[in-house]
This record gives C-alpha cells, structure tokens and sequence, in this order.
C-alpha cells in the first residue's frame, strides 16, 4: 500500500505546475524561413535547408494565408487557405523530408479595434497545422498606445480567446516576447499566469530581453523565471561593447550594429538551454540569427552552419 501512494505521490508532483516533459517533445534544431534562408545563392528554401543541414523550418503565414518565406525558383506558391493548398505543401514537405516547427503569425492589438478577425484567422491557421502534423503557432502580438495595465487586460482577453482553438485543433499555441511590452516581467508574467493550460505558453527569444535592454547577468534569472512556460525557443545573439553589458540600455540600443552569430555573441546558450532543461523543455531551437545581413551568401551559408553544430553540441551535452 506504502508503494502505491508513493507512486500517486511521484505521479502529482510530476503533473503538478505549467511546465511538462512530454514524450512527444524533443531537441532538435531549425531555422526561420524567408529572409533567413535567402541570401546563399540557393534556388529554393529546401536547398537552404540542406546547405546547413536542418531539417525543420519555422513558416510565416500572412493575413491571406500565404506563405512568403517558403521560395522556389523565384516564386512562393504555398498557402494554408485550401485543403489542396494544405495537401500540396505536405506533399512536399514528405518529398524533401523537411518538417514544420512552427507557423508564425504576427497579431496586432489596437484601441477600439474587435480582435475577432485575428482570433478567426488564427483558427484557419490552427486548422492547416493540425493537417500538416500539429506543430506550434507561435504568435507574436504587437500593439502601441496603451498604459501597461491596459495592455495586460487586452492582452490576457486575446490569448483566452486562443486556448479553446488550440484544444479543438490538437495545436500548441506560444507567445512571442519582444518589443517593449512583452520584455518585462510586469507584463508577461500575469498574462502567462492568467492562462493556466500546457496548450498555450511562450516562445521564448532570450536575446529579445536583452535587446530591450537588460543587463546581462538578469538575463538568466528572467531565464529562470520564465522557462517553466516555455514550449518553443528563438536563438540569436547580439555582442555589445564590455561597458554595455552589465547595465540598463535604451530599447534596442544600437542593436543592428552589434548583432553576432550564436557562438560568438554575449548570451551563453549553453545556460540558458541548461535551465529551459532542467524545467522540462524537450523542443525546437529555432535558428533567427540577425546577423547575416552581415556577410556575403558563402559567410551566410558558413555562419548558419555554425549555428547549427554550436545547437547540436548543446543538444547533445543536454542528453
């Protein structure tokens, strides 16, 4: 008897709390479409892929389910809007062997406006995704002109609206921090907790807080804070000069300037991938490296595929 309420006890504490090891999750690494795969002298998105030998690719989706980022010889002839139009990118994606990580849709707040058009477009979204194997929607919200507490009250209401589609549609639905409002506590932490489900959660991009300004060494303990609602993550980095680091900077201080591959920038991925770990993230590594604007298509091609072997190291010293 001592045995059996040891293990109900394993199991509670083991379901207890927002984050969960699922089996279903596990390491691996991709890359944003579009501008990221652009740029190699490569004819299509599939051939980027294999130049820096992913597999998985995170998609954009626009307003008329269209998406851009995926090319081919010159034209983007995939969308969401049509079950053949679904059929025809699974079928390529099985002919290439490549897998989606994530749909991307970008959502807008505004005063006075309903958020009933970006809630029906998100669920056409959803619908396509569970059709194409049930990957992540990761959404970042955009909005100005409201006072934080305005922002936190509309914000929470829109992501509410989110969890039934995700639950109908068998999807994981993430939300992106970046911009000023989603980079501080005071706002992410209250809409995270408002929705108390392992259906909706973040899309973490550590190097977004840092581009908002915060130090460094707070970047880990927000890190922390955050990595039990973490289900799917942004890796890029930024090397600010060494005065630059330990203090609070204006929001996006000269952040073009001083963006760097993975490796050679100030965030230590190796510690931040260690605690989303040990909180029990098993998942994508999504590839949004803000560098290579930097470099002709051959350091393109070589700083992703840096980018790639840096993850995988770390994948396999997470193991």
């Amino acid at each position: 008897m001592l045995r059996y309420i040891l293990m109900a006890f394993v199991l509670a504490v083991a379901l207890s709390g927002p984050a969960k090891a699922d089996a279903a999750r596990k390491w691996d690494v991709g890359c944003r479409d579009g501008g990221y795969l652009r740029g190699m002298g490569l004819s299509d998105v599939w051939a980027a892929m294999d130049a820096i030998g992913i597999s998985r690719v995170e998609v954009k989706v626009q307003n008329d389910l269209s998406c851009p980022g995926l090319f081919e010889n010159g034209k983007t002839p995939y969308r969401l809007d049509t079950t053949q139009a679904c059929q025809q990118l699974r079928k390529k994606l099985a002919e290439k062997k490549k897998s989606i990580a994530a749909f991307c849709c970008v959502a807008t707040l505004e005063k006075g406006k309903s958020d009933e058009d970006s809630v029906a477009w998100i669920e056409k979204i959803a619908e396509a995704a569970r059709d194409l194997g049930r990957p992540v929607i990761m959404i970042p919200i955009v909005g100005g002109g409201f006072s934080d507490e305005e922002f936190v009250e509309r914000a929470t209401a829109f992501v509410k609206k989110l969890v039934p589609i995700a639950e109908r549609y068998d999807v994981q639905i993430t939300l992106e921090n970046l911009g000023h409002y989603w980079n501080r506590r005071e706002i992410l932490e209250p809409v995270l907790k408002a929705v108390p489900t392992d259906r909706f959660g973040l899309a973490l991009d550590i190097t977004n807080m840092y581009w908002f300004g915060h130090p460094l060494s707070k970047l880990y303990d927000l890190a922390t804070t955050f990595a039990p609602y973490v289900r799917y993550v942004h890796v890029k980095n930024v090397k600010y000069p060494e005065e630059k680091r330990e203090v609070q900077r204006p929001e996006g201080w000269q952040y073009g300037k001083y963006t760097a591959p993975v490796r050679e920038g100030d965030v230590d991925f190796r510690r931040i991938i260690a605690i989303l770990r040990k909180a029990g993230y098993r998942g994508d590594l999504t590839l949004e490296d803000d560098s290579l604007g930097k470099f002709d298509a051959a350091g393109r091609k070589k700083v992703l595929r840096d980018d790639v072997k840096l993850l995988r190291e770390i994948i396999v010293e997470m193991e």
